[in-house]
């Protein structure tokens, strides 16, 4: 009994050590796994958290890589238990969100450039393929963007009647939708072309236009349906 409180007063003293360090020093003068170390006093009360920092770098490569970890897998790391994978995820996703660019809304999207410079940065770190629609108003301005149907690491589908449903319900004047490869390069396969006509025709029918649809590469590659001359016809 004596010797585990032992342990725990120097976890204890060392963890102050550190944290005064911080608050003299900064963030910045902390390598990877200090910080990771650091991060992880929070969801474990006692142990040697720099040997579980040193083990999920080593298992994920990098400590980008262990953020965007599924929590499953931080789980089988040596040391993590469900709350730590939880937090780490939790930051994870809280990186990712704030990564995204800020998009001013008053912005005329009316070009394929503007379209995929907006949200080229949107599915960084994406494990999943996942399905954007983006609405606008009558001067190409977003108005909403909602998530419409998510996928496997290969392959999702538009759910055509989903997106039709979230243009009405935001009175959209157009939209274009947006999907990430997160395997594979940003070239449209046959299911992506075959759905996007079928929603270019629902949307003609129902008085509003899907204006592009933008693919996202997992090398960072981004295509516009309409700025390819075999599809262009498809958006008017």
């Amino acid at each position: 009994m004596a010797e585990k409180s032992d342990k725990n007063n120097i976890h204890s003293g060392h963890r102050k050590r550190v944290k005064a360090k911080v608050a003299e020093y900064g963030y910045y003068h902390l390598e990877d796994h200090r910080l990771l170390e650091l991060l992880l006093f929070y969801s474990i009360p006692q142990a040697d958290t720099n040997e579980i920092a040193h083990n999920l770098i080593n298992e994920f490569g990098s400590l980008q890589d262990v953020f965007k970890a599924d929590v499953s897998r931080l789980c089988r790391v040596k040391g993590v238990g469900e709350n730590t994978a939880i937090l780490i995820g939790a930051i994870g996703e809280t990186l990712k969100r704030t990564s995204k660019k800020a998009v001013d809304k008053r912005r005329s999207l009316k070009s394929s450039d503007s379209l995929m410079e907006m949200v080229a940065s949107g599915f960084k770190g994406e494990t999943k393929e996942k399905v954007m629609l983006f609405c606008l108003d009558g001067a190409h301005r977003l108005k909403k963007s909602v998530v419409v149907c998510e996928g496997t690491q290969n392959e999702s589908f538009i759910d055509v009647r989903r997106a039709v449903q979230a243009a009405m319900d935001c009175d959209a004047v157009s939209a274009f939708i947006a999907h990430n490869h997160p395997e594979s390069t940003c070239e449209p396969s046959a299911s992506d072309v075959d759905s996007t006509r079928a929603l270019c025709v629902m949307f003609r029918k129902l008085g509003f236009s899907l204006i592009d649809h933008i693919i996202v590469g997992s090398d960072g590659g981004t295509y516009s349906m309409r700025s390819d001359p075999m599809f262009t016809q498809m958006f008017y």
